[in-house]
C-alpha cells in the first residue's frame, strides 16, 4: 500500500496520500443541495418566476431524482470505504451510521410528504408522455455508466466521466422534451464532464492506491488537457450566444483555474471535492 501511495504521489495534482472520509461524506448532502438549486434556477429561468414560486413547481419526480443523486453518492462512498478497508485504513462506526443516515433519509422524506398529503396537489404529478420521452435518456445514461464501470480499459476510464455528466444533465433537464436543442443542456454538460474530469486530476493518488478507476492514469495527459481545453471553449461559446447571460459561469471556470494551477491550496484534506462541487452552482447563477 505504501509504495503505490508513494508512486501516486509523484503524479500533478495528487493530494496527500489520504482519503480524508469526513469531506467525502460531507460531499453527499452537498451534491444534494447543489442538485436542489440548479433545478429552482432553471425552473426560475424557464418560468421567469422567483424562489419560491419555482420551489412551488417542483413535483414527485424531482423528489425521486434528488433521492436517486443521493442514493449515488452514498453508494460511492460506501465503495470508497470498502476498498480503502481493505488497504487496512478500518472502516469506522460514524461511518456506517452516516451511510444508513443518507440511505433511510430519503424514505422518511418520502414518508413525509405522503403524511402531509401533498400528493394531492394539482401539478405534483404533472408528467406527459413527451416528459418521460426525455427522462429516458438519464436513465439509459446511468445504466451506460453502471456497465462502463464494470469493465477496464481505457474505454471505460474515458467513458465513465463522460456518463456521469450525461446522466446528471439530463435528470435537470428531465422535463424539458427539447432538451437536445438547448444551449443550456449543452453547456451544462460540459461543464459536468468538466468537473469529473478536474475532480479526478486530484483524486489520482487515492485512486492509484484503491484501485479505483482513473481516467489520468488511463489515458495520455497531453491528450486530456487537450479535452479539458475544448471543453472550456465550447461552455464559453454557449455562455456567449445563450440569450440570459449567467455570469456566475466564468467565476466556476475561473476557480478550476486556480485550484489547477495552485492545487496546493485545495489537497490538505481534500477540499477540493467540496470546492470542485459546491462550484456547480455558480453555473446558472
Amino acid at each position: 500500500m505504501i509504495e503505490g501511495l508513494l508512486v501516486a504521489l509523484r503524479k500533478a495534482g495528487a493530494s496527500e496520500g489520504k482519503p480524508f472520509f469526513v469531506t467525502q461524506a460531507l460531499g453527499i448532502p452537498l451534491v444534494a443541495t447543489v442538485f436542489l438549486l440548479l433545478r429552482l434556477l432553471l425552473l426560475m429561468d424557464v418560468g421567469d418566476v422567483n424562489f419560491f414560486d419555482a420551489f412551488g413547481q417542483f413535483r414527485l419526480l424531482d423528489l425521486l431524482l434528488l433521492c436517486a443523486c443521493v442514493w449515488m453518492y452514498t453508494g460511492d462512498f460506501f465503495r470508497d470505504v470498502i476498498h480503502w478497508d481493505v488497504l487496512s485504513f478500518p472502516m469506522r462506526t460514524w461511518q456506517v451510521l452516516w451511510v444508513l443516515f443518507w440511505g433511510l433519509l430519503p424514505f422518511l422524506g418520502l414518508f413525509l410528504l405522503a403524511s402531509l398529503r401533498l400528493f394531492s396537489l394539482p401539478n405534483w404529478y404533472g408528467l406527459g408522455i413527451s416528459m418521460l420521452q426525455s427522462l429516458q435518456f438519464s436513465i439509459i445514461g446511468g445504466i451506460c455508466y453502471l456497465w462502463v464501470h464494470r469493465l477496464n480499459g481505457r474505454w471505460a476510464a474515458l467513458l465513465g466521466p463522460f456518463f456521469i455528466a450525461f446522466t446528471f444533465d439530463c435528470a435537470l433537464f428531465w422535463d424539458n422534451p427539447d432538451f437536445l436543442y438547448s444551449g443550456r443542456w449543452w453547456q451544462g454538460l460540459m461543464v459536468f464532464w468538466l468537473n469529473v474530469v478536474v475532480m479526478q486530476w486530484f483524486e489520482q493518488d487515492k485512486d492509484a492506491a484503491s484501485g479505483s478507476k482513473n481516467i489520468w492514469l488511463q489515458l495520455s495527459a497531453v491528450w486530456l488537457r487537450v479535452l479539458c481545453l475544448v471543453l472550456v471553449l465550447v461552455s464559453i461559446a454557449f455562455w456567449v450566444v445563450l440569450p440570459q447571460i449567467s455570469w456566475g459561469f466564468p467565476l466556476l471556470l475561473t476557480i478550476y483555474a486556480t485550484m489547477v494551477l495552485w492545487p496546493r491550496i485545495f489537497r490538505w484534506g481534500r477540499l477540493y471535492r467540496l470546492v470542485i462541487d459546491g462550484g456547480l452552482v455558480l453555473w446558472l447563477l
